[in-house]
């Protein structure tokens, strides 16, 4: 089986994982080079493969997470776009907030005289001569792409592909992209957004995948480049290309995915999903065995009606800015600190400051260099000085302060989806979550911490096991008592078509494939929808009395009462490819980890032993080597587990127990040893 390699470029360091043919993972973390990407991702794959034992040919997949994609940053091409007479001003009205951030990417927004109703219907024909003059005034104007928003295109989008035929009648040379080929559901504000995002993202996708593939050919790498989407599925380069707005925030979402296998492979369907690198943290939720995901993605000021994986941001990352306020409050983040913590070089003090200062990170705790302890005491020493209290103590309060404030994210993130994350099972990863995750699990009511194997490449293990997947919607808006089952249907039938079609074009096995269709349902007139899964082959037998059944109990579930009032479909939708995240069979939920026997020996990883301050006392903590951990390996704490740039504080009254596969699973200790 050819080996899969999973590329993630961050902010600072470029992260390479394979998966070899017999599931035996080799990873590697370089240096950016801003100036050359793909000739440093193509040195990495190189000395990777040669780590790894294998040949370049032996490499027959690669997914990557486009990098650097920002449809409101500077550059890229002038966009003219084309809307309905009368809705020219769509982009700067947007809903009330404020022009969209891409209202400056158009050189001119032009409205052509023509019309559909909601029901597809056609009100006015395309007045031709209007629209080849406004094509020309475009083209004339600068234009480099058009985008093409009509009012009601998600209805029918015959007006916007006639309109794609003009301008390739007059003006051949310019790239068109459709609101109706990139959201194809309802919400003209937002498509708008989107085919502009799209005609801002394409060049800049399609130039950086031609420098890669170009690259990786000059050194014989054969490999199939796939493309990461914000949903924890990957894509063809040909369908990057031509949605490249899937792809946004795509490294965030597949360490959630990889946190959902890494639950699972623990024993639990349900977890958080906590990666807290240096300069931020991200807040996931796994549910099901599968990460939550939302259809309301922000992208340039506006929720798209796109899926991705639920995504939530807490400021307060490893490198987070600790500063006094004029109120003499003592704040963390949410701004990083310029230059980095202060023990390697930075402005500080910040939070990995305090950390090093209570001795949590031990001096050899990664590849990298080691940190400045002397200049994280002389930052936080100053703090200190002015808030009145010991070093130490100055220390203790950032760190406690950071887990509040990720708490209260976590708390936050769980209760917009109604989950209750009472001991919940967290999957601490990133280069700092681990050392936060036993204090937030405390907090969050004492579930297990997993802490995966190489919690620093998360987003690479995501990208490595991601398959295809996309989705396509039909918005409609009736009640379903109007409505019939075969109406339903045959909708259904045209979606599954799509996506089948889809599947086709990344030639997706047929064993392989997964297809599953939602319909969204509502109260008519109320503004929250459910998502409840339709199957087509029990329609025929009253699927939607059962249907509206389970929107009734879902409701009632929800917010404590069932109305009378009339249900209707506003959405149907088919998922080709699957849920990404691996699944368990009898994998429980909150609490209910699965550990390894832990009463293993762990005196062999055994390699210094540190002194560091936690909750007011001072312990002699142990400190053990990841890597040399045997599975079933009990280390009870307090104590340090020390990795390739990461490190595991595991808290006095708790024990950490070592995976089969890497993993590390630290909970209270229920032993005979901590009850005496």
């Amino acid at each position: 089986m050819p080996h899969r390699l999973g590329i993630d470029i961050g902010k600072t360091f470029t992260d390479l994982l394979l998966l070899d043919d017999s599931g035996a993972a080799h990873a590697l973390k370089l240096p950016n080079r801003p100036e050359d990407p793909a000739a440093a991702i193509a040195a990495g794959i190189g000395q990777l493969a040669d780590k790894a034992g294998a040949a370049p040919g032996d490499i027959g997949t690669v997914v990557h997470g486009a990098p650097g994609l920002d449809p409101a940053a500077a550059g890229g091409p002038a966009v003219g776009l084309l809307v309905t007479a009368g809705f020219e001003h769509v982009l700067h009205l947007a809903r009330g907030q404020g022009p969209s951030p891409l209202a400056g990417r158009v050189v001119a927004t032009l409205g052509i005289a023509e019309r559909m109703n909601a029901r597809g219907q056609v009100q006015q024909p395309i007045d031709e001569a209007g629209a080849k003059a406004a094509i020309r005034t475009l083209r004339d104007l600068g234009a480099e792409s058009i985008a093409i928003s009509l009012l009601h295109a998600a209805a029918n989008p015959a007006h916007e592909q006639a309109l794609k035929a003009t301008i390739g009648d007059i003006a051949g040379d310019l790239p068109v992209t459709l609101s109706s080929d990139v959201v194809r559901e309802a919400a003209d504000y937002e498509r708008t957004v989107a085919a502009v995002a799209t005609a801002v993202l394409r060049p800049q996708l399609a130039g950086y995948l031609d420098s890669l593939a170009d690259t990786l050919r000059s050194r014989e790498f054969s490999a199939e480049i796939r493309i990461a989407r914000a949903d924890g599925g990957s894509m063809s380069v040909g369908h990057a290309g031509e949605a490249p707005v899937d792809a946004l925030n795509a490294g965030p979402a597949a360490g959630v995915a990889a946190a959902a296998v890494a639950a699972a492979r623990a024993g639990s369907r349900d977890a958080l999903a906590l990666d807290m690198g240096g300069g931020a943290t991200t807040i996931g939720i796994v549910l099901d065995g599968a990460p939550v995901v939302t259809r309301k993605t922000p992208v340039a000021g506006a929720n798209l009606t796109l899926p991705s994986i639920a995504i939530a941001h807490a400021g307060a990352g490893g490198g987070a800015a600790v500063r006094i306020t004029g109120h003499g409050a003592l704040r963390v983040g949410p701004e990083a600190a310029a230059g980095g913590p202060a023990c390697f070089g930075g402005d500080g003090p910040t939070l990995t400051d305090a950390n090093l200062m209570l001795g949590l990170i031990p001096a050899a705790s990664g590849d990298g260099p080691a940190p400045d302890r002397a200049a994280a005491e002389t930052a936080i020493g100053r703090l200190a000085d002015r808030l009145g209290v010991g070093p130490h103590h100055a220390a203790q309060g950032i760190r406690d302060l950071a887990n509040e404030k990720l708490y209260g994210a976590l708390r936050q993130t769980a209760a917009a989806h109604d989950v209750d994350i009472a001991g919940m099972p967290l999957v601490a990863y990133g280069g700092a979550g681990p050392l936060h995750g036993n204090a937030l699990a405390i907090l969050c009511g004492d579930g297990p911490v997993i802490v995966p194997a190489r919690p620093g490449t998360m987003s690479a293990r995501g990208y490595v096991e991601a398959v295809p997947r996309q989705e396509f919607g039909h918005s409609c808006r009736f009640l379903i008592d109007d409505s019939n089952a075969a109406a339903v249907g045959e909708h259904l039938d045209g979606l599954a078509a799509r996506a089948n079609a889809w599947l086709d074009e990344e030639n997706a096995p047929e064993t392989a494939r997964q297809l599953r269709f939602e319909a969204d349902v509502r109260y008519r007139g109320g503004g929250g929808d459910f998502a409840l899964e339709i199957d087509p082959a029990n329609l025929p037998n009253w699927g939607l009395r059962d249907l509206t059944d389970r929107f009734h109990s879902a409701f009632e579930q929800r917010h404590g009462l069932r109305l009378a009032g009339p249900v209707e479909l506003v959405r149907l939708r088919a998922i080709a490819g699957g849920r990404p995240a691996a699944r368990r069979n009898g994998a429980s939920r909150n609490g209910g980890v699965r550990r390894t026997a832990g009463m293993g020996d762990a005196s062999g990883a055994r390699i210094d032993e540190q002194r560091i301050y936690l909750d007011g006392n001072f312990f002699s903590a142990p400190v053990y080597a990841a890597g040399k951990l045997e599975a079933g390996s009990r280390i009870a704490g307090p104590a340090l587990v020390v990795g390739g740039g990461w490190t595991a504080a595991i808290h006095p009254g708790y024990a950490g127990a070592a995976e089969a596969d890497g993993a590390l699973v630290i909970a209270p200790d229920r032993s005979e040893k901590a009850a005496a």
